[in-house]
């Protein structure tokens, strides 16, 4: 599909929609699925989604440069509102299935600021730990710091902690 073909497929929505593109050997996707089909069901009537397998549409994607999997693209009146890669939370969903709602962009997960400020933290907190002759506190507290800057990325906390919420629920 020709990127025109595909501006004028998401213009002709009445409502706004979530675009996944995704694909049936993915590990992430098939760890998403439940969260995004419940997300969707959530959101039924109010926002579209769209599911693109990436196998299909190879010259699509490199015309979108999407060049991971899975990735969501929020559309609001035709317009792209945001663009996130990776395994997503539920909260997350959430958050890019309200932001269509809305039609106002926005940023899931921190700021680029935010953190390279953290890891920076916790490359000073790592330093201490060495120039304090091997202090053992500074590193477990370098550790939770440089996590901190991380864990939105990181799959294997994505998965636990969603098993936890929904333990919680």
């Amino acid at each position: 599909m020709k990127l025109a073909v595909w501006n004028n497929k998401i213009k002709r929505y009445n409502k706004p929609v979530v675009v996944e593109f995704w694909a049936p050997w993915c590990g992430p996707c098939k760890m998403m699925a439940p969260y995004l089909n419940q997300v969707k069901t959530e959101y039924a009537g109010r926002v579209e989604l769209l599911k693109i397998n990436a196998d299909d549409e190879n010259d699509l994607l490199r015309e979108l440069k999407i060049f991971s999997i899975p990735t969501i693209l929020v559309y609001s009146n035709g317009q792209l509102l945001a663009r996130k890669s990776g395994a997503l939370a539920v909260d997350q969903l959430r958050k890019l299935f309200d932001m269509a709602l809305t039609g106002k962009p926005g940023k899931i997960g921190l700021s680029n600021s935010a953190r390279a400020f953290r890891l920076i933290i916790a490359a000073a907190l790592a330093a201490g730990g060495f120039f304090a002759h091997q202090s053992i506190p500074l590193y477990l507290l370098s550790g939770l710091v440089f996590f901190s800057a991380v864990y939105d990325r990181c799959l294997i906390w994505k998965f636990i902690s969603e098993k936890l919420l929904l333990k919680r629920s």
